[in-house]
């Protein structure tokens, strides 16, 4: 998933790119929205004081550099800490947000549908396995094709776009779920065709202005695309309203900006391979199992997977686990060196199949994060919204030590704290009406 180490986005700093900071007025089409209200107290939108005291402490302890909470569509504080940028880079979380440029474009009819092939946008591509890629495999990351785990061959490139056109195809579209960093750069130019902008400008003015997020920053790569993998720069309480608009279905003080069904197609599981990601967000289950079954082993030995590896781990077997962490915590300590944690990426999720038998409660929530430790929590039936964001200094080195000082890794579980005593998650209901909608143009 989107926050495990080898995930990083290391060597940033040493590569090329373009970085523009975007200064906007809000839409003249649209009223300046109003700024959202401020709640009278955590406790008069039910929030339990001490477990936001803590959530407040480990962000502080953590080295975040910003923290929001929002309930009830009221903003129940905003903390900042140290002497960080006021605009965070959201690392993958701009995936999530990228993504929102198709739906709207899905909602406007510019986009067809999420099974058009992408050859439809790179004519290249309609020939050979690629010609079944579909716009719905890019959001869903089962296109097949070849990725690495880590994005310095990514950034090294000058021109994203061309060099995930370029990529072969390691499995057949649709088939397996596997994170892609390279695939998703081609939503940038779907856009770009798609709306006749560039994909931040078209986002400025879809989105961002309805909202009242007038500053942000995006990167683009030699080639003048905007990056998708990462590279949006925004604000702590901007990325919180963005929350919110999801939480509402779409919805932003009274005026539709977002479809209410491509909403929630985004932020529940998908079928098959993607039963456990929406549209480039992540759905989160009330509980969550991981462990070592035969149907996994029996997936390894088809795919090719080493059987020494696949005996080792065999030692698992019955062992129940709450959470990626625990999981690898156990390979860790079947073999300390670390060994064990090295071959699951290079003997298992390299070979496209899945890195633990998993199975999943009723969803209760959903999120976009990203690399060290950027989080969007957005848990609808307690209308509850919850960011936070940490910039590392610029001399640090961009890998995160799990465990150590910056490391949020208990983050989702200050988030349910904040639920007051006796009350109930339960599964999301519609927040938005259809009576009394404007729409966003």
């Amino acid at each position: 998933m989107p926050t495990v180490p080898w995930q990083r986005l290391a060597a940033v700093r040493r590569f090329r790119l373009i970085l523009f900071f975007v200064l906007m007025g809000t839409s003249t089409a649209l009223a300046a929205p109003m700024d959202l209200p401020h709640a009278a107290s955590p406790e008069a939108e039910g929030i339990d004081p001490e477990a936001l005291s803590q959530l407040v402490r480990r962000a502080e302890e953590t080295k975040s550099t910003g923290l929001v909470v929002l309930k009830n569509g009221k903003l129940v504080g905003e903390w900042s800490f140290g002497s960080g940028p006021s605009h965070v880079e959201a690392m993958s979380i701009t995936k999530s947000i990228a993504g929102l440029a198709v739906l709207k474009l899905l909602a406007d009819g510019k986009i067809p549908s999420l099974d058009k092939p992408v050859h439809h946008y790179f004519p290249e591509w309609n020939q050979g396995r690629k010609k079944d890629i579909t716009l719905r495999h890019l959001l869903t990351h089962t296109s097949g094709l070849q990725t690495a785990r880590t994005t310095e061959e990514i950034y090294a490139s000058p021109d994203f776009v061309k060099l995930a056109l370029a990529a072969e195809l390691d499995q057949a579209p649709g088939s397996t779920f596997r994170y892609n960093n390279k695939a998703v750069n081609l939503l940038a130019a779907i856009v770009r065709k798609a709306s006749g902008q560039r994909l931040d400008q078209y986002l400025r003015q879809a989105i961002f202005n309805p909202l009242g997020i007038t500053r942000f920053g995006w990167s683009l790569d030699g080639a003048g695309n905007p990056q998708v993998m990462s590279g949006l720069q925004l604000q702590p309480l901007d990325l919180a309203k963005l929350g919110q608009l999801m939480l509402e279905e779409g919805m932003w003080q009274g005026c539709r900006v977002l479809p209410a069904e491509w909403v929630r197609r985004a932020t529940q599981g998908g079928e098959g391979p993607a039963a456990h990601t929406g549209l480039l967000w992540w759905p989160m289950r009330i509980w969550q199992r991981y462990g070592v079954d035969d149907a996994l082993l029996t997936s390894w030995r088809k795919a090719g997977v080493s059987p020494a590896f696949i005996q080792a781990v065999s030692a698992l077997k019955g062992r129940v686990f709450t959470s990626p962490e625990e999981y690898l915590a156990a390979l860790k300590a079947l073999r300390p060196d670390g060994s064990l944690v090295s071959l699951l990426d290079t003997e298992v999720e390299n070979r496209g199949v899945p890195p633990s038998a998993r199975e999943g409660g009723p969803l209760v929530a959903f999120n976009a994060n990203g690399f060290l430790g950027q989080y969007l929590v957005v848990v609808p039936s307690l209308r509850l919204v919850v960011v936070r964001m940490y910039a590392p200094p610029q001399d640090a080195a961009l890998s995160p030590t799990p465990g150590g000082p910056t490391d949020f890794g208990d983050f989702f579980t200050r988030v349910k704290a904040l639920e007051k005593q006796g009350a109930r998650v339960g599964p999301s209901t519609p927040t938005s009406s259809a009576r009394g909608v404007k729409t966003a143009r």
